[in-house]
Parts: structure tokens; C-alpha cells; sequence
């Protein structure tokens, strides 16, 4: 089955880093994300990013892929390498480990 997923951004290789574009229409995820992290300079965060696969003969339609959140500049995150480039995001997700960070 076949299902059609609008992105919400695009990821691009910056050196040893990988950065996501986040679209300006859904840049309020972004925010809100951050917002309920609190985060501050000397914090790193895993994120989940759910992607295109990479691979156009996988019957898989995505990937998900684990990495650190190391930076946001307005609509750009920026994170650890991520094994894809000018792939579609479809959504960007906290890695809660531990039930102090509920419901972000």
C-alpha cells in the first residue's frame, strides 16, 4: 500500500553535520518543540527524524533515524550526520527517555 506523505522539510549535508530544513509553513513545530525543551546552549537532545528512504527499491516508503539536536537557527535544525541528503522530512520527534519530560 501506497500512502502520500506531504514533507515538512529537507535535509542537507553541512560538513561533519547534517542540518533540516523546516519548511516557513510548519516552522511552529519547530518552536513548540523547543519551548517545551527549555533548551539552553549547553544542552544536546535526540531527536527522531522520519525521512524518505534513501533506497528506491526498499518497499519501505521511510526511515527513521536517530540523531543528536545540536543547534536551531530560526527554521534550520541542526543535527548530528544523517545517512541522507536533499531527502524529504516528514516529521521530526523528541527521544523521551525518562518520564520527567512527559507529553513534549
Amino acid at each position: 500500500m501506497r500512502i502520500n506523505l506531504e514533507p515538512i522539510g529537507i535535509i542537507k549535508k553541512a560538513g561533519k553535520c547534517s542540518e533540516i530544513l523546516i519548511y516557513s509553513d510548519f516552522e511552529q513545530l519547530v518552536k513548540n518543540m523547543m519551548s517545551k525543551l527549555g533548551m539552553n546552549e549547553n544542552t544536546e537532545h535526540d531527536v527522531l527524524i522520519v525521512h524518505k528512504s534513501k533506497d528506491s527499491n526498499d518497499i519501505h516508503q521511510v526511515q527513521v533515524t536517530k540523531t543528536n539536536l545540536i543547534d536551531r537557527v530560526g527554521n534550520i535544525l541542526k543535527v548530528g550526520k544523517i545517512d541522507a541528503v536533499d531527502d524529504s522530512v516528514i516529521d521530526v520527534r523528541l527521544d523521551i527517555k525518562d518520564s520527567s519530560t512527559k507529553d513534549i
